[in-house]
């Protein structure tokens, strides 16, 4: 096994041939709850999560490294009929920083292409803020391209 190490802190020891990806089930709550809360600074419910994040077009996926869950991703199935392509975009993908760059994120991208495939996807997208380059680095790494696309938000107060 290696020593996974990240900003010069020491991480446990990890072998990515531990890791198991599944889908959410409500019992899970409590792990998923804090990793989003940690990574993202979320509040999420149980009750809200499972109303917007759990329907037959979404999925989430949980990666666990024996009982403790150490990473997630939150999928979207999308078909634009328009210019006729079937698309999987990830909402959401948080690993638990005591795990990072052990091989937590290729593994659950691995299950997410799978997974687009078998619903005859054409692409796997997702957006990240121009700040989180070590990110990017890892999505190039997975063979994602830089799209020149400019995203626009409009803040209703």
């Amino acid at each position: 096994m290696m020593e996974c190490q990240t900003n010069e802190k020491m991480h446990t020891e990890c072998s990515s041939d531990e890791v198991i990806v599944r889908d959410y089930s409500p019992s899970d709550f409590p792990g998923l709850y804090r990793l989003l809360s940690t990574v993202y600074q979320s509040t999420v419910t149980k009750a809200e999560l499972e109303c917007h994040y759990v329907a037959p077009e979404k999925e989430i996926l949980l990666a666990f490294r024996d009982t403790q869950l150490v990473g997630c991703a939150f999928l979207s199935y999308n078909t634009d009929y328009i210019r006729r392509s079937h698309t999987v975009f990830v909402t959401y993908v948080a690993v638990d920083e005591s795990v990072r760059h052990c091989g937590i994120g290729r593994i659950l991208f691995s299950e997410i292409e799978k997974r687009a495939r078998s619903r005859g996807c054409t692409a796997v997208e997702l957006t990240s803020a121009d700040s989180r380059t070590v990110a990017h680095a890892f999505y190039q790494a997975l063979n994602f391209t830089k799209k020149k696309t400019t995203v626009f938000i409009k803040e209703l107060g």
